[in-house]
Order: structure tokens, then sequence, then C-alpha cells
């Protein structure tokens, strides 16, 4: 993990890296007049496969004492997973403070992280549109002899949308699907949505929200003059200057 407090003002930059040590070596794949040809890329015995991703975080925080940040989206690499990084550099970073009785105590910061929903589903469908739906529910096994050998957890349909559903009708029909379903015990009611940036999203309709407006967390794609590496050493300062103009 690479730190960075001074390139950009106004945010810390932290740049990680992900190994994959088991990892297969890549193959590319070449159409040729004859078929195809394939040529692998062969590693030596001290490299992984690797993958990088900036955290960017807005120095001056919000009244609630919570910071601003974006996460450069890379598939392997969630805020979870930084995140437990991040958590055990503060556990390892103990302090002293003084109590409200005026006593000495030994201390250290805890990190959380909260994302925060940016796009609705109506919106959303202006340009995408829904694929499926999830439904999951207690397992209902009779055939699972009652010992402890095996225990049923979840039973899970999935169902294609094949109609298009537009902006206007979708708390509608979803919702008076996801309520019939609920009375058919069915729990959790999740729903595919395939954006127009050829990505696709899974948002929860919780119980009671089947026709209200649902909010979720969506990423936003940002143009670069210069192309990123799968795995950076170096901080981009142009990604962290674009990325703190947008959280601001």
């Amino acid at each position: 993990m690479e730190i960075d407090a001074t390139s950009v003002s106004g945010a810390l930059i932290l740049l990680f890296h992900r190994a994959s040590p088991r990892a297969a070596d890549p193959m590319y794949r070449k159409k040729a007049r004859a078929g195809v040809t394939l040529r692998t890329v062969n590693r030596k015995p001290d490299e992984d496969q690797s993958v990088s991703a900036h955290l960017i975080i807005k120095k001056s925080a919000r009244s609630t004492g919570e910071y601003d940040a974006a996460l450069e989206e890379i598939p392997g690499m969630s805020m979870a997973s930084v995140g437990t990084v991040i958590r055990k550099a503060l556990t390892d970073y103990v302090y002293d403070f003084e109590n409200k009785r005026g006593e000495d105590e030994n201390t250290y910061t805890v990190f959380k992280s909260r994302g925060v929903k940016s796009e609705t589903v109506t919106n959303a469908l202006k340009t995408g549109n829904f694929k499926y739906v999830t439904l999951v529910r207690p397992a209902r096994a009779d055939f699972v002899d009652s010992g402890d050998t095996f225990q049923p957890i979840d039973e899970r349909m999935k169902i294609r949308i094949k109609g298009e559903i537009e902006a206007k009708d979708w708390m509608d029909r979803i919702g008076a699907l996801a309520k019939r379903a609920r009375a058919a015990g069915w729990d959790d009611f999740q729903v595919d949505i395939e954006m127009d940036d050829d990505r696709s999203k899974t948002v929860q309709i919780a119980r009671g929200e089947e026709a209200k407006e649902i909010m979720f967390i969506r990423a936003e794609q940002i143009s670069l003059k210069n192309e990123l590496p799968t795995c950076s050493a170096k901080i981009s300062v142009e990604l962290s200057k674009k990325s703190l103009a947008y959280i601001s």
C-alpha cells in the first residue's frame, strides 16, 4: 500500500495492490486466416498476477464527522477488502487520550465504510432495463434427514424479465410481483438492472418498499487523458484530482 497526502490538495490517497499467486498464466487469442493463434504470457517464479486500486479520501470532514471517499472499481477489490487493510493499520496504531475523568487511556481509531446511494431505479431505467428477478427463501427440503449430517439453508428462484418495463410503470409491475412473492414465502427480492455503461446492478427491494422509489449505489465513469495500467506502481494524480472533484 502506498499513501500520499501532499500530491493533491485536500485529499489523502491510498494505492492498494492485490496479488493472485495461484492465478493461471493469461492467454491471448488472435484470429488468423487459418483459424486462431494462442499466446501464453509466462511469468517468472517470483512474479504474481496483480491489480491495483486507488482510494481517494477527502480531508475535510462532513458535519457528522464522516469523510467522503471514492474507490477505483477493480474486480476483486472492494471497500470490504481494502477496509480490512486499513482497520489492521489503525488497530496497530495505539495512542493515549484523556477521558472525562481526567485519566489517561489507550485507544485506537475505528474504520467503518458506508456507501452513498446516488441513483434511483426510475432514472436508471431511462437508459437501462430490467434483466432478472432473484427470489430467496428458507429452504423446504422434506427429503433431507433430520439428523445432523445435512442442513437446508436457502432456496432460490431466478426469473427472466422478457418484456420491457418502462420507468413510469416499474413500481406498479415490480412492486406487485414482489408482494405476490412475499405472500408465497419468498422473503428476499432482488432485481438486476442492465445499465447503459455495459454493467449490471443488483438492487434489493425490502419488505414495505414495493411501491416506493429505490435508491442504490452506482459507479461513475471518469475520463482520463492517460490510460491506467491494470496494476499501477505509482499513484495517479490525474485520477485522484478528478475523483476528488466528483466527491466534492
